[in-house]
Order: structure tokens, then C-alpha cells, then sequence
């Protein structure tokens, strides 16, 4: 069984019902299982599946349809973010040895530059709004169309890796995170335990589709009969809108897209009131998390994850009580709390969040000495800090990789020292996360400049907008004379953190 089962079997049953619905067009079960299987039929014929599959692809029906086609025909999907700068897509292209591209129209350009860069890509094909673009790439559209809608005869392991996944990791660049087909099946379940759907609901699907988001809200909803509501792209003014037209019952919002949609101007004209659960997750100051309870009420349910593994989530009505609760783990999940040592330690006492279940990751692409860092004994160890409370909820505590959430984006420090360092002029560099209403955590970059250099912020941020994405870059630089070390010579980045919360620097 493949996880692309869970549309199967909503085809059989709700044949007529719609799946989603995309700018004003209805794709219904069935329709997009038949797409489903033309395109798996098509990519099984070609050979496609032989090496990886990437994707640069927007939230469209069209990329539901590759992910699950791929997933179909036993092949492996590479989502990449759209909003990595081309040597970032370029590295995963070579990383993950994918040597087909499906890439959305709006990244055509740039899809000849990168077959350029990297030889393995062989073949491009399109994501397009028409048929034909006259510029000699085939479209899913055109490649499907020779596909049977028949249900495809392929037996899948359930073993075999049907997702990579990258996230950032500690070494400066992305980790490639191999989920298998099993791991997916019982991520969608363990979803759909922990937060029930129906036939009625209507799921406005705001996070990236390139994520693990994908498979912790579309398909749990497609397993329930439920309608997905997609957009190319989030657009606070817009999410308002297609809540109200749409009547949209669940969605998830991080902080950022919260605060960009109070922010809209007469947004108090919209009609809300067919929501009864929202999703928030990452950091939520108090003055964004007020006015997010005065306008929409009591319907928040915290939740923490990962791409690595499951999702935790508390209840409608928990969140203005407890703020910081992120509930139970879902469905076939277990944690546990441990010190330096991997003991566990009693509740109410903080430690290293660690997982143990079916949704857990395989490991590391490439990365062995980094797998078993993180894997060991059947446990995921996530490298953040939480507590259990005496109800077995989980409390999330910060993060022991001091990776960096920004705008719902995993920001990895090192990753951004290294491109300032690659500047002349930079003598150190430190990058920490600092508390930020809007984007949950912001970038902020400790410079130290080399003796008789010259720069400044203006300077910094140009240099850097040419190697890292922009939620990358540091929304703020602050010029110190040293960085603040330990004896060992490490940069001591708590230290750092006091530093820009406004503790006086070092000499």
C-alpha cells in the first residue's frame, strides 16, 4: 500500500464530492484520482521514476496530483521551496540525485538554469496554466493526457522511500529527511486521530505545499470526504475572503499569516463565523495571540512537529488557558523527556524531546553520522527542548540545534554565518533568533568587522541576497568588537540572545 491509498479510497466512496477547490474550479474524488493514475501510468512508462522526482511547485491540484502519482507508480517526490535562491535548489538537485524537474510555470526560466547547473536533471516538464507556453517545455497537462485513467497495477514496499524532505540542518546545508511510504500512511492516520475531520468540513490549505503540511492536513481531510480549498500562494486579504465565500470550517495560521490578516483594513467585514478550528504553531507573542482570540475566539489548537516525525495538538478551547501547552502526541505516538544522557527525566522537568512511532523518518539521506545522532533504539531524538506536565501534554521549550523559525521557515544559523563570512571585510559572524509579533522569531546577525573595513547593514543585507532566500537574511545587524566565546573558543549564542534582547556588549 502506498499513501496515496487515502485518495483511492475517497474516490470509492465519494465519487461526486469535491476534492478541492482551486481559483473558482471544482476537481472532484473521482476526477482527481483518475488524474492521479494517468499521470503514475505516464511516469512508470517513461522511465521518470528511476532516480528521484524534484518539484519547484505551488499549492495547485496539479502538484496534489504529482505527489500522489509519484507515490502511485512507486517512485520517490523531492518538493524543493520555491523561495530557495538557485544555488539552494541547485545543492538538493544534486543531493538527492533527481533527474526529472516539475517545475510551476512561474519558475520556467529558472528551470533551464538549473538543468544547466546540474547535468543528472534530464527532463523538465511544466506546471502551466495552458496547454502549450510555445517554449518547448511539456506540461502535465500534455503528458498525462496519453495516461489510463485505470487504477494503476503496481505493488508499492512499504518500506521504499516516497518523500525526501529537506530541512535545515547544523552543518550549513539542508538535510535531506527520507520518509517512506509507511511513515506517510501513518502520518495522515495519526493526523486524522488526532484531529478528527468530516465529510463536512472545508479545509482552507494555507501552508506551503512543498512541507510536511501536505500530509498532516490534505490528506486526513481527503480521507474524511472534506474539502480542500487551495491558493497558488497565501494572501492575507484573500484568506478572508475565501473563509467567508467558501465557508471554510478548519485552516491552519502561523503567527505571521495571523498578523498579516488583522493587519488587512476592514477585515472586521468578513464573516468567520464557519470556522471552529484554527491550527497555530511556532512562537506566538501575547499582544498577536490577544488580538487573535478577540477576533476569531477560543477555536486555536496549538501544535507542535516536524518533517522528521508527528505532530502533537491540543484541543479547541485549550489554547487561551494554556498558551503553552501543544497537547498529546497523535495517534500512534510516543515521547519522552530526556537529559544529556537519554534518561528520562520526570515531568515538569526540561529535556530533549524524543519520539518513538511508525511516522518516524528512515534517516538522513547521505548522512549517517547525522542519522544516528538522531535516530537510536527506535527513538527520534529532535534535538528541542520540552517538559511533560503531570497530564502527559507536552511543552515546548526551545531549541537545542538553535535552528531559527522565521515566518514559519527553518532558518539555520550557520548556514547564514557562512555567507557572511564569505564577505571580505567579516572577521566573525553569529546568528540567533530573537522574539518578533510578526514572524515568531527574527534573523538577527552579529558582526564583527575585520581591522580598517568598511560595511555596513546596507552592505551585509546585499551580499546576502545573493546567496541565501529571504527569510534567511537578518532583518537586523548589530557590529560588535568580539563575539562572546567560551573557553573552548565556541560562540556562545545564548549569550548572543541577551545581546539583542538589549544586554549590554562586551567590550
Amino acid at each position: 500500500m502506498d499513501y496515496s491509498s487515502f485518495l483511492q479510497v475517497a474516490a470509492n466512496k465519494f465519487p461526486t464530492r469535491p476534492a478541492t477547490v482551486f481559483r473558482g474550479e471544482t476537481t472532484t474524488y473521482a476526477e482527481l484520482d483518475g488524474l492521479v493514475n494517468r499521470l503514475a501510468d505516464r511516469l512508470a512508462a517513461s522511465g521518470y521514476l528511476d532516480a528521484p522526482v524534484a518539484s519547484i511547485a505551488l499549492n495547485d491540484p496539479w502538484t496534489i496530483a504529482l505527489y500522489l502519482a509519484v507515490s502511485r507508480a512507486g517512485g520517490t517526490v523531492v518538493p524543493i521551496n520555491p523561495r530557495l535562491i538557485a544555488a539552494e535548489k541547485a545543492y538538493i538537485l544534486r543531493d538527492s540525485g533527481a533527474a526529472t524537474l516539475v517545475i510551476d510555470e512561474a519558475y520556467a526560466d529558472e528551470a533551464r538554469e538549473l538543468q544547466a547547473q546540474v547535468l543528472g536533471v534530464a527532463s523538465v516538464l511544466l506546471i502551466a496554466a495552458r496547454e502549450r507556453l510555445g517554449d518547448g517545455l511539456t506540461t502535465l497537462l500534455e503528458f498525462a493526457a496519453a495516461g489510463s485513467p485505470d487504477e494503476v497495477d503496481r505493488a508499492v514496499a512499504e518500506d521504499a522511500v516516497a518523500t525526501i524532505l529537506y530541512t535545515s540542518g547544523t552543518t550549513g546545508h539542508p538535510k535531506g529527511a527520507l520518509r517512506t511510504q509507511r511513515a506517510n500512511l501513518w502520518n495522515v492516520m495519526n493526523s486524522a486521530l488526532g484531529m478528527a475531520r468530516t465529510p463536512d468540513d472545508v479545509e482552507l490549505f494555507n501552508l506551503p505545499i512543498f512541507g510536511i503540511g501536505f500530509i498532516q492536513h490534505v490528506l486526513p481531510l481527503f480521507m474524511a470526504g472534506g474539502v480542500v480549498v487551495l491558493d497558488l500562494v497565501f494572501s492575507p486579504e484573500r484568506a478572508w475572503r475565501l473563509i467567508e465565500e467558501q465557508r471554510v470550517t478548519r485552516t491552519f495560521l502561523a503567527p505571521t499569516m495571523i498578523a498579516a490578516m488583522l493587519d488587512v483594513p476592514g477585515h472586521e467585514r468578513y464573516d468567520v463565523s464557519s470556522l471552529h478550528t484554527i491550527g497555530v504553531a511556532y512562537e506566538f507573542a501575547p499582544r498577536l495571540r490577544a488580538r487573535a482570540l478577540e477576533r476569531f475566539g477560543d477555536l486555536f489548537v496549538n501544535m507542535y512537529g516536524l518533517t522528521e516525525a508527528q505532530l502533537f495538538c491540543t484541543r479547541p478551547g485549550e489554547f487561551a488557558g494554556d498558551p503553552s501547552s501543544t497537547g498529546k502526541a497523535m495517534g500512534l505516538m510516543r515521547v519522552r523527556i530526556v537529559d544529556d544522557g537519554r534518561r528520562e527525566v520526570p515531568a515538569g522537568e526540561v529535556g530533549e524531546i524524543a519520539l518513538n512511532g511508525p511516522a518516524v523518518m528512515s534517516g538522513y539521506l547521505g548522512l549517517p553520522d547525522e542519522t544516528a545522532l538522531a535516530l537510536d533504539g527506535g527513538w527520534l531524538y529532535t534535538g528541542d527542548f520540552g517538559y511533560l506536565d503531570t497530564e502527559v501534554n507536552l511543552h515546548f521549550a526551545g531549541r537545542k540545534k538553535e535552528i531559527v523559525k522565521s515566518g514559519g521557515f527553518n532558518v539555520d544559523p550557520v548556514e547564514v554565518e557562512n555567507a557572511l563570512l564569505d564577505l571580505d571585510g567579516v572577521r566573525e559572524a553569529g546568528v540567533v533568533g530573537e522574539p518578533d509579533e510578526r514572524w515568531g522569531e527574527a534573523v538577527v546577525g552579529f558582526v564583527v568587522l575585520a581591522p580598517g573595513a568598511e560595511l555596513d547593514e546596507n552592505a551585509l543585507r546585499a551580499h546576502c541576497r545573493d546567496r541565501l532566500a529571504g527569510f534567511k537574511i537578518p532583518k537586523r545587524f548589530v557590529f560588535l568588537g568580539e563575539l562572546p566565546k567560551n573557553p573552548t573558543g565556541k560562540v556562545e549564542r545564548g549569550r548572543l540572545r541577551r545581546l539583542a534582547a538589549g544586554e549590554t556588549a562586551p567590550p
